[in-house]
This record gives structure tokens, sequence and C-alpha cells, in this order.
């Protein structure tokens, strides 16, 4: 059984990993768009933009490593350097002064920023985990991949399509793992075996 799990839990964020990376990659794209439309192509050098030392620090971070790895710090390299945490940021409370030009990126009516920047601090911590090699099968995964395709879908409904199309997983509307209603322990829902490999 414990091979089994971790057979899944491989699957399943393998398949996350292309799904996040689709999502990032439309959130960059849009994201710069709108800024360059508001600010200028050297938004990201503009201090009345990027408030947060967060996002100042990334900046500078990107660019340093360009400059290591002899490359042009060009825009284009600089959107492309810049992680999937500095594109969360500019959804983040200290970047409020943003919301006016990145509203639109998002094709649909009744968004808050806060839902924005919540479902993402979400994502991030998912991709984290990923990339730590750590377990998500603890995680509501099936949530978890709708906000992707649903966020993806409001920026790109090709990228959104082309997550669908590749996603090779199925996933279970329930964590794989839970917690123990006495003992608080986590344990395995035996009523989802069938989601795992054989």
């Amino acid at each position: 059984m414990a091979e089994r799990l971790y057979s899944y839990n491989v699957q399943l964020s393998a398949d996350f990993y292309a799904s996040l990376h689709m999502l990032e990659v439309a959130l960059r794209n849009k994201v710069d768009e709108a800024l360059t439309k508001a600010h200028g192509t050297g938004w990201m050098h503009n201090g009345a933009v990027l408030v947060d030392a967060y996002q100042q620090g990334c900046v500078a971070q990107a660019q340093g490593i360009l400059q290591r790895d002899r490359k042009a710090v060009t825009h284009s390299q600089m959107v492309a350097e810049l992680n999937f945490g500095f594109w969360s940021s500019v959804f983040g409370r200290s970047s409020n002064h943003l919301w006016g030009p990145l509203r639109p990126i998002f094709q649909t009516n009744g968004l808050q920023r806060a839902f924005i920047s919540q479902k993402l601090r979400d994502l991030r911590k998912l991709r984290n985990r990923i990339a730590h090699y750590e377990p998500i099968l603890a995680q509501p995964i099936a949530t978890l991949h709708q906000d992707i395709l649903t966020l993806t879908a409001w920026m790109s409904v090709d990228a959104s399509a082309w997550i669908t199309t590749h996603s090779t997983v199925n996933y279970p509307a329930t964590p794989i793992i839970i917690s123990d209603p006495t003992s608080g322990a986590a344990i395995f829902d035996k009523a989802l075996i069938g989601h795992l490999p054989k």
C-alpha cells in the first residue's frame, strides 16, 4: 500500500507541475502586459509600482542571476526569470494600488483582489510542496486543480484547454490522506483505493 501511495503522489505531483507551469506562464504574461500598458516597460524598476521590499528583492535577484549567467538583462528575460512568488505577490495587500490595471486580465465578473491573492497563495504553497518532493495527498487536490483551471481560463481559454488536454491523472474529490477523528493522526482513506495505481 505504501508503494502505491508513493507512486500516486508522484503522478499527481507531475500532473500538477505541468498545470502550474501553464498557469504561471499565463499569469506572468498577462501581468506584464497590464503593468507595461499602465506604467511602461520600466515598471519593474519603478518604486511607485513595486512598493514591496520582497518584490524589489525578487527583481534585483533576477537581474543578478541573468548577469551571473552572462545573459542580456532585457525586459523579456526579466519576465521569464522572475518566480511565481513574485507574480503572485502583485495581488497582495501591499500592492492594492495595482488592482486597477490588473483586474481586467481576469475575464469574469465580481472578482476581488483578496480572492485572487488567496487562490494564488494556496497554489504557491502547493507548488513549493511539489518542488520539495513533499506529499500532497492530504491536500484538497481536486479543488486545487479546479482552481488552476479556473484562474487560467479567466486569463487564457487556450492555456486552460491545454491543461485539460494534457492532464493524465484522475483527481479524487476528497484528500487521499485524512485525519483520524479520534487520534488526529494522518490515515489513508480506504474508500479511495480505486484511485491508486495498481
